[in-house]
């Protein structure tokens, strides 16, 4: 279901993420046009393997609840991220990753921002402090999932869950 907020509003998707952080009003006001609002219910689909998305999400309400995950042969779930408000999810499949396997829950309702492939790389695959900062969020993400892998080889259940108590 799709809302349209007032351009304060609307605005907000851009200016409270970091890879926006020192555009000035007319590059925030022109990104936050091409980024239309929806809102998802807790428990809905924002895509599957069978229809994977083409499209960049932006967080904007939602208290870290988007979860992003996979499905083995046997039904078990991983959950790869957790993503909370004022960050980006979804760009993999537009940076020309194969997402095939992945799924994003609302885990409860959520308000995001989407934005087309063809915008995604008209106003921020195009600007160098975009893609820098995109390209950082990546690295990230990468170095969290490998410590989270390490972790699950290297460490036992209770050294593991040590650091949740």
């Amino acid at each position: 279901m799709t809302h349209a907020g007032d351009d304060a509003d609307q605005t907000w998707c851009i200016s409270e993420v970091d890879i926006f952080r020192d555009l000035n009003d007319l590059e925030m006001d022109a990104i936050a046009a091409a980024a239309p609002m929806k809102t998802h219910s807790a428990g809905e689909l924002l895509y599957t393997p069978t229809q994977p998305s083409e499209v960049l999400f932006i967080l904007k309400r939602g208290r870290v609840r988007v979860r992003v995950f996979r499905v083995s042969a046997e039904g078990r779930a991983l959950t790869t991220a957790i993503i909370s408000p004022g960050t980006i999810f979804g760009e993999m499949v537009l940076l020309g990753q194969r997402m095939y396997d992945n799924f994003a829950e609302a885990l409860e309702d959520v308000t995001v921002c989407v934005m087309s492939r063809s915008d995604v790389h008209r106003f921020l695959l195009s600007d160098a402090r975009i893609s820098a900062r995109i390209t950082e969020i990546l690295g990230r993400r990468l170095a969290d999932l490998e410590q989270r892998l390490s972790d699950s080889v290297f460490k036992s259940v209770p050294q593991r869950i040590a650091p949740l108590c």
